[in-house]
């Protein structure tokens, strides 16, 4: 493994460390496809007692191939989306209500290796670069988000290889959406007193989102309860968030199917810790066939996660807590702790997609990853996910034009001679992305 960052130096300046350079100024390294210079305002002090920049680490320089198979990998499990070697790791800050810690000073990003790109708020209409082009395989259907705080404003790049709105099947993918709904609907329905931080017969609803996306079985299998929570937000609800309630998708794209099992014995009265309650009547209707584009998936995942900072993008009815639920699980869970939710998928294909020990590092333990896998019948694999790399300096603070901030979501439906080579190639495909993000080539 080798390291970027010695080369990004300035002409004439010295990299702290570096032998030979005399002089107590130290010129900071450019952010790596930041365009942005390191503010100088952090750092230890220097001569006269001016403090000089936060240098950031160098960068690893990584090649697209995911980490090798384990010698004694988890039977009958696949390397990426199960975790068959048992390498999902948890950052080490655990708040809850942590927003992501980057920012930069223009929307206007120079490239690493050269060429401007610009970012957009979202009340800019959204155009697709098909940048991915012969970065990932022609057959993966993608879709990209990439996310630059600027001067703490959301901007966003939408990345892809011809195919976000391509639908498919998006299998287990979509079950994060069945519980949004859910949140949604009890809102509604209870002007706002009851959430996805309620319980049903005594067990936290935050507590069977974690369990959604774990797989541990305990003690209902994953696919019941996707189906359960479409029995709480209603199929037709669930299709509305597609179109005029929420995304403003195609007809030709539809939600609110089933996912294969009958849904647990569960009722439907639901009680907040701090006593208000709803029962309401479920929707046991068979529903729509769920058939989303990786653009809408990638779309939702990222209005949900920054509910806060884009109030006209908001799920309707929903709120911060619930979503803090569905990314986080239940609050204070004796069962899974700190990281539940989106946080405890059990796949990897994000942490497999760089140096985790320097992401950790380089963001003080600030960095998240939530995600939801998908496998399919004819051995489709899907991911989507979110991530926030940020770099923080001594004093926590962002170092602007560092930080990464994004979403993908992706199926590969075909490609390579088995299932666990196909896992592999999805898994090569956004580490392909996500490495060349880190390090400023996108």
């Amino acid at each position: 493994m080798r390291l970027l960052g010695w080369a990004v130096v300035a002409l004439g300046g010295c990299y702290l460390g570096v032998m030979g350079c005399d002089s107590p100024e130290t010129t900071a390294p450019s952010a790596p496809g930041g365009g942005s210079s390191v503010s100088a305002s952090t750092g230890v002090g220097g001569a006269g007692g001016e403090e000089e920049p936060y240098v950031p680490d160098p960068i690893p320089e990584l090649d697209d191939e995911p980490p090798p198979l384990c010698d004694d990998p988890a039977p009958n499990a696949f390397q990426f989306l199960d975790d068959s070697c048992d390498v999902k790791r948890f950052p080490s800050n655990t708040d809850r209500d942590l927003a992501c810690a980057t920012i930069d000073e223009s929307a206007v990003i120079e490239l690493t290796g050269g060429g401007l790109v610009t970012y957009e708020p979202s009340s800019e209409a959204i155009d697709v670069d098909d940048a991915l082009v012969g970065i990932v395989p022609d057959e993966l259907l993608v879709t990209a988000i990439l996310i630059r705080r600027v001067n703490g404003v959301p901007h966003y790049r939408y990345l892809s290889n011809g195919t976000h709105d391509i639908a498919y099947q998006p299998w287990s993918t979509s079950k994060f959406l069945a519980a949004a709904n859910a949140a949604s609907r009890l809102r509604a329905a209870s002007s706002g007193d009851v959430g996805l931080t309620a319980s049903v017969d005594g067990t936290p609803l935050g507590d069977f989102v974690t369990s959604m996306h774990n797989y541990d079985y305990d003690p209902y299998s994953s696919n019941s309860i996707g189906r359960y929570f479409h029995d709480i937000g209603g199929r037709d609800r669930a299709n509305d968030l597609i179109h005029s309630l929420w995304l403003d998708r195609p007809s030709t794209e539809t939600f609110g199917g089933n996912y294969g099992e009958a849904a647990p014995p569960l009722g439907f009265t639901f009680v907040e810790p701090t006593g208000p309650e709803i029962t309401i009547s479920p929707d046991t209707s068979f529903g729509y066939a769920n058939s989303l584009a990786s653009f809408t998936t990638a779309e939702a995942l990222k209005r949900l996660v920054l509910h806060r900072e884009e109030a006209g993008q908001r799920l309707p009815g929903i709120e911060w807590d619930d979503i803090m639920t569905l990314l986080y699980g239940a609050e204070g869970s004796t069962k899974y702790g700190a990281f539940g939710g989106m946080s405890d998928d059990k796949a990897v294909y994000f942490q497999s997609a760089h140096d985790m020990d320097y992401i950790e590092s380089r963001s003080k333990g600030r960095w998240r990853i939530f995600s939801k896998l998908g496998n399919g019948s004819q051995g489709q694999f899907l991911d989507v996910g979110y991530a926030c790399l940020p770099v923080l300096d001594d004093e926590l603070e962002p170092v602007p034009g560092w930080g990464r901030e994004l979403v993908i979501a992706a199926n590969l439906p075909t490609g390579g001679a088995t299932w666990a080579e196909r896992d592999r190639l999805l898994a090569r495909a956004i580490r392909a992305i996500v490495i060349r993000v880190v390090d400023g080539r996108l």
